[in-house]
């Protein structure tokens, strides 16, 4: 006998069914919360930043009392305007003040007046000769017969800076310049030349242009002050002391040697001489702060 035949079937409909109700408002609900805590986070980080605060100049108020009295006095009373105290003046830094020099005008001054003492005493083998002095005095100025002009002895100026600057005339100024120069007389090598000093009169234009208007003028240096002496006992320094002055100069020469120790005020004068990459030993002083007693 044949058997009867079963037929299974699958419940399509359930399978694609929506979730309950109940499911789905609780996944709205949680998303709204977590939408909710966002904003609440974007909120308080907006009012609870400080933000920056811009000076402003103190209010000034003019005081009732003191315009009742000058009116009383038959004075005309003071306006606000003058009775205002004026803003305060521009604060210059500590690097601004030691700035030298201060003015447009001044800085293009003295940086000609040392290119044109570097040019005017340095006398070598230039092919140009003296061009470059004659262009930068005025036009058809009268300049005698240089040393660049001749084959004599060479002359190259090492450093030139200048060292005060007075403005002579509206626009002019005159500067002065020290400098020192290597001298080759035609039967030896170089050597250094004495430091000397010079005034160069400079005209500058409001644009920054500048005119060499002379010959440099040959001037003496001014007398510096007077120093205190040096101290001429030496003591037995303690070994901190003489640990710090090596830590001092640490990189800077090798080979250092402890000359001597003196006390001096509040601290310590240690002098060493140290030793160069071509085997000079130098003197130098360092000063150690601490305990003299």
């Amino acid at each position: 006998m044949d058997e009867p035949e079963e037929f299974e079937q699958i419940p399509w409909s359930e399978l694609t069914a929506r979730p309950p109700d109940g499911r789905r408002r609780t996944l709205y609900l949680v998303a709204g919360g977590l939408g909710a805590l966002v904003l609440t986070v974007l909120v308080a980080r907006a009012f609870l930043t400080p933000s920056p605060t811009v000076p402003t100049a103190p209010a000034v108020t003019v005081s009732q009392e003191a315009t009742t009295s000058s009116t009383d006095a038959g004075s005309p009373p003071t306006s606000a305007a003058a009775a205002v105290a004026t803003a305060p003046a521009l604060l210059y830094r500590e690097a601004d003040l030691m700035a030298f020099p201060a003015t447009p005008g001044e800085r293009a001054a003295v940086a000609r007046a040392e290119w044109f003492v570097t040019d005017y005493f340095t006398a070598d083998l230039e092919p140009t000769g003296s061009s470059d002095l004659r262009a930068a005095l005025p036009a058809g100025a009268d300049l005698p017969d240089m040393p660049q002009d001749s084959a004599g002895g060479l002359s190259y100026v090492e450093w030139a800076r200048a060292f005060r600057i007075e403005e002579v005339a509206p626009g002019r100024f005159r500067v002065g310049v020290a400098f020192r120069a290597l001298g080759a007389p035609p039967d030896r090598g170089f050597y250094r030349l004495s430091v000397r000093a010079v005034e160069v009169t400079v005209q500058v234009t409001p644009d920054g242009g500048s005119t060499v208007m002379d010959l440099p003028a040959p001037v003496a240096f001014p007398a510096g002050p007077e120093p205190p002496p040096w101290p001429q006992e030496s003591g037995e320094a303690p070994s901190w002391v003489a640990q710090q002055a090596l830590a001092t100069v640490a990189g800077w020469g090798t080979e250092p040697r402890l000359l001597a120790a003196q006390a001096d005020g509040d601290g310590w004068r240690v002098v060493l001489t140290l030793a160069d990459e071509v085997g000079n030993r130098w003197p130098v002083t360092v000063r150690v702060d601490g305990e003299t007693g």
